[in-house]
């Protein structure tokens, strides 16, 4: 199951994520598929470094990174922030793409998964909830970087976010 064109490099990920035995676990599983690229930041001011580090086009085009894998709850800049900034950079440029983003959390809460959806907050593509299930994660970033599907899965999100909502009512 290789997606991967001889000639095409592979996807980078950018996973940010706290807790460092979590991370190398992780990295670990998205590596042994063969399809990607893992960096690894353990707060929001470290993927920013990251992210600088793999600008394009003076930082004018979109980000080298193909998709950031982003716990929610981290010390520093917690997720909310990190997103928020991020999304505040790409709007500085036409020309940027917004980088795809999956919040993963040890929480299955509601109001976690509200702001992760949350315009305002920079929109995820995908929730992931903790403990990672392995072959949920690598579907996930395939949709994302060989099927280029982030936007697809950001308005399904959205989607089951307003029926969510109409079914309470």
């Amino acid at each position: 199951m290789n997606w991967l064109a001889d000639n095409r490099k592979k996807p980078k990920i950018l996973l940010v994520e706290d807790n460092e035995l979590q991370a190398e676990l992780t990295a670990s599983a998205i590596v042994e598929s063969g399809l990607y690229e893992v960096l690894i930041a353990h707060n929001g001011e470290e993927a920013l470094n990251e992210l600088a580090r793999n600008q394009r086009g003076f930082d004018f085009l979109t980000n080298a990174i193909d998709c950031i894998l982003l716990d929610w709850q981290m010390p520093k800049m917690d997720g909310t922030q990190l997103l928020r900034a991020l999304r505040t950079h790409e709007l500085k440029s036409p020309f940027k793409r917004h980088t795809p983003v999956v919040i993963i959390s040890a929480f299955g809460d509601n109001d976690l998964r509200l702001k992760a959806e949350d315009s305002s907050h920079g929109l995820a593509s995908a929730y992931l909830t903790k403990p990672i299930d392995e072959s949920e994660l690598l579907h996930v970033l395939k949709r994302i970087t060989y099927d280029n599907e982030a936007e697809i899965m950001r308005e399904l999100l959205l989607e089951q976010r307003l029926k969510q909502l109409k079914e309470r009512r």
